[in-house]
């Protein structure tokens, strides 16, 4: 009986496989990754007209995100473009949240914690300062060494890793990508607004007012050999207290969790792992960040992560409806499993003609 059930609401053509998911999504609910990008998009906009008035009223200086921000809003309104513009305006509003972050950091911040780090990382690696110890034994404190210039790179590399991951997400697992924007734009401002409520002078410019042993800035000395980018760089940092939580370990722990829950399964994908741990190394070693620093980091971005996961499951969100034609697999009565019709052979669709054509016999029979 349940052979025959499949088999009458088993779909015609061989073009694309009809699947029990498919179906359920195209029931009356839309999907979890469309609410995630409306919820994103409206942030966005209340974001923006926050900012309209604040120029209007404090005569504040409109910088050129501000004005790409507000056009960007104002082509969502387009049928045609809102699509694309609601997929992808959350990366540039995370630069103009950074941009905002130098402009308030003078009326909200507090005093920066300068000498306390410093002292609570000794206190646990037994009077040692972790950076200082490691530019000391294996180089990097006159000048960056051949195997710093891989972290450097990847430390640059968080400017462009979200992005990156967000195509990938966007062309390959597109129900993923509005979950791991509401998650990135959880975790950047949730980041930025640690960093006005408790801003941290990072190891480099400790070692600078002389709480700490010497450590050189890696990244910048690196960077004056490629046309004096490093002056650039340094002067780029509107914001340099600002290390707790450190955030360029905290995207690469998002990114990690992210691609291995769209990998599925397989031991393979465990692997992502390794690109925040690396990260981790990487900030202390170069100078930029306290242990404890890429330690908030990794729990940081596994707690944003965790949180839009956990609002975005079907319990939170509630059962979803199938639509009329949905075949429930056995043991799966919310969210079905993946199960894709076979493709269609010369073999099967006789075998299909033959079995509705007695099946038609027999129901005219008397």
């Amino acid at each position: 009986m349940a052979t025959s059930v499949l088999a009458r609401r088993r779909p015609t053509g061989g073009a694309m496989p009809w699947t029990t998911s498919d179906a359920v999504a195209a029931g009356a609910r839309p999907l979890p990754t469309g609410r995630a990008l409306q919820v994103v998009q409206w942030c966005i906009a209340v974001y923006a007209v926050g900012s309209v008035a604040l120029i209007a009223t404090h005569r504040v200086g409109l910088t050129s995100e501000h004005a790409i921000l507000l056009v960007l809003v104002g082509a969502g309104a387009l049928p045609r473009l809102r699509g694309l513009v609601r997929d992808w305006l959350p990366f540039l509003f995370i630069a103009v949240m950074f941009e905002d972050l130098g402009a308030v950091q003078p009326l909200v911040a507090g005093a920066v914690h300068s000498s306390g780090p410093a002292a609570f990382e000794r206190s646990i690696f037994g009077g040692v300062n972790v950076a200082p110890w490691l530019q000391e034994h294996l180089g990097g404190l006159l000048g960056p060494v051949w195997w710093q210039l891989p972290l450097v790179a990847e430390y640059l590399s968080h400017f462009v890793a979200p992005i990156a991951a967000g195509a990938w997400l966007w062309w390959r697992y597109r129900d993923r990508f509005g979950g791991f924007v509401a998650a990135y734009m959880l975790l950047m401002a949730a980041g930025f607004g640690v960093f006005l409520l408790f801003p941290e002078m990072p190891p480099w410019l400790a070692a600078q007012q002389g709480l700490i042993a010497p450590v050189g800035r890696v990244v910048v000395d690196s960077l004056q050999h490629l046309g004096a980018f490093g002056h650039l760089y340094a002067g780029a940092d509107i914001f340099p207290n600002g290390a707790m939580p450190s955030l360029h370990v905290a995207v690469p722990m998002l990114i990690a969790l992210t691609l291995i829950g769209a990998r599925g399964s397989g031991r393979l994908r465990w692997l992502w792992l390794l690109y925040p741990l690396s990260m981790s190394f990487a900030v202390v070693d170069l100078g930029e960040h306290y242990v404890a620093d890429a330690v908030v980091g990794l729990a940081f971005g596994a707690l944003c992560w965790a949180l839009v996961a956990w609002a975005m499951s079907p319990r939170t969100r509630g059962r979803p409806l199938p639509c009329a034609g949905a075949v429930q697999q056995p043991g799966s009565a919310a969210h079905p499993r993946r199960t894709p019709w076979p493709i269609p052979t010369p073999s099967s669709s006789r075998t299909w003609s033959a079995a509705s054509a007695r099946s038609k016999r027999s129901a005219a029979s008397p």
